[in-house]
């Protein structure tokens, strides 16, 4: 979903709410209770439906099981439709009561989301991993999502990449500045870009993100009152992009990539390193290239850690059923039926017995096994790669991403970019 489509939803979402559309009570997206008392939570998922279909029916089968005066009405969402979807829902007042969603940052600050610090209690919160509980759903303070399964970076590398390009293959970089240096001799080489990673807002690594690595945060002052991002330091990381983008470490089409497209650029062949979250794309290999990947850590910023992702459940405060959809929300997430996940596609559990389970440690007897393996490995050494959480980020981060375009692409110097960006930050926050 653009960014402009997904502001002018939410526009016409406080609108509607303005005009008595509440989101603190109104109509479930199912009715009450059926004659005999049976409650209906309706739950969204994304892009499960085709491979895991067997998983989370068996979930809602044992969950109903157990629970007679439940029922749960399972609808399956693609990526790209969820976030439209969830805010139409909310504008026609009947959402989900839990849904799996993406673009959190843009639902925040409307007051649309459960509370989750009330209505899960300390005893289950402690169950979770801190990393994730503080990751992906907090905003100021307040958890708005349940964690479910996450994923840590690591990075698969092409050693033919790196004999063409004189590079010891059994040494992979440890460091990103690293990580750009073998990328800038692998394109002056042999022709081909040295990592494959998208800096666009909604994909892979933009901006704020590569400042987040090297230790550049935050981006605003306590009091979200002015924007602290025009610092030397801040220049100093841009800047190495912005010459590695020059010298072809990265794609050409870094700036303004699709969906996946950082997974075909290294299977073609066309990038030598693919920072990545587990293994799931050896699925994509053929004999030939599973010789030449190999899966490692991810090399380190100046912050000494790496990014992790967590996808996560909010219930919206329309439903009328908030504590059902709370507890069958934490049943889906609860050790067991995490570990049954995992084991079915290459992804971490987010709650702590489960995350130290021995399969997370086990002997790994493919390179899909050594990837997942690895991103276990990381997880103490991990921070969920989350945006700031200042009201207005949505526009601020399209801002930040057009400016530092320009400046990729050499209409204006990243001094410029930084100095534009901090006086349009400081305007909005002035102004919103």
């Amino acid at each position: 979903m653009s960014a402009p489509f997904g502001s002018a939803v939410l526009r016409l979402a406080t609108v509607a709410i303005l005009m008595g559309v509440s989101l603190g009570v109104g109509c479930s997206s199912t009715e009450d209770r059926s004659a005999d008392g049976v409650v209906t939570i309706e739950f969204w998922t994304i892009a499960l439906g085709d491979a895991f279909a067997d998983y989370i029916n068996g979930m809602i089968d044992t969950y109903e099981a157990a629970h007679p005066d439940v029922r749960v009405k399972w609808v399956d969402v693609s990526g790209a439709e969820v976030s439209e979807k969830f805010l139409a829902s909310l504008v026609g007042g009947s959402p989900p009561d839990l849904a799996n969603l993406y673009d959190l940052p843009r639902f925040f600050e409307f007051d649309i989301l459960a509370d989750m610090d009330q209505l899960v209690s300390p005893a289950d919160r402690d169950l979770r991993l801190d990393v994730f509980w503080h990751g992906m759903g907090q905003y100021q303070g307040t958890a708005y999502a349940l964690p479910w399964y996450a994923g840590v970076t690591m990075m698969w590398y092409n050693r033919e990449l790196f004999s063409q390009a004189g590079l010891d293959p059994d040494q992979p970089p440890t460091t990103i500045d690293e990580m750009l240096a073998f990328g800038r001799q692998i394109h002056e080489r042999t022709g081909k870009f040295g990592v494959s990673w998208r800096l666009h807002p909604s994909l892979v690594a933009p901006a704020w993100a590569l400042l987040r690595l090297d230790g550049v945060w935050p981006l605003f002052d306590a009091e979200h009152a002015h924007s602290t991002i025009n610092t030397p330091l801040a220049h100093q990381v841009l800047q190495k992009w912005v010459d590695a983008y020059h010298d072809g470490v990265l794609p050409p089409e870094a700036l303004a990539a699709s969906h996946r497209d950082e997974v075909n650029w290294f299977i073609e062949g066309r990038c030598a390193m693919l920072p990545f979250a587990g293994g799931w794309i050896t699925r994509y290999f053929d004999k030939t290239f599973e010789a030449k990947a190999v899966p490692v850590l991810q090399p380190r910023g100046a912050l000494g850690l790496v990014p992790a992702t967590n996808q996560v459940l909010v219930v919206p405060r329309m439903s009328t059923h908030k504590q059902q959809a709370v507890d069958f929300g934490l049943f889906i997430t609860n050790d067991e039926n995490q570990l049954e996940f995992s084991r079915r596609v290459a992804i971490l559990a987010s709650t702590k017995a489960a995350s130290a389970d021995a399969y997370f440690r086990r002997e790994p007897a493919t390179a899909e096994d050594r990837a997942h393996v690895l991103s276990a490995l990381d997880i103490p050494n991990s921070f969920v790669m989350a945006p700031p959480d200042v009201p207005g980020w949505s526009r601020m981060e399209d801002v930040l991403y057009e400016e530092f375009a320009r400046a990729m692409g050499g209409d204006q110097t990243v001094a410029q970019c930084l100095a534009r960006v901090q006086r349009k930050w400081d305007h909005q926050l002035a102004f919103q």
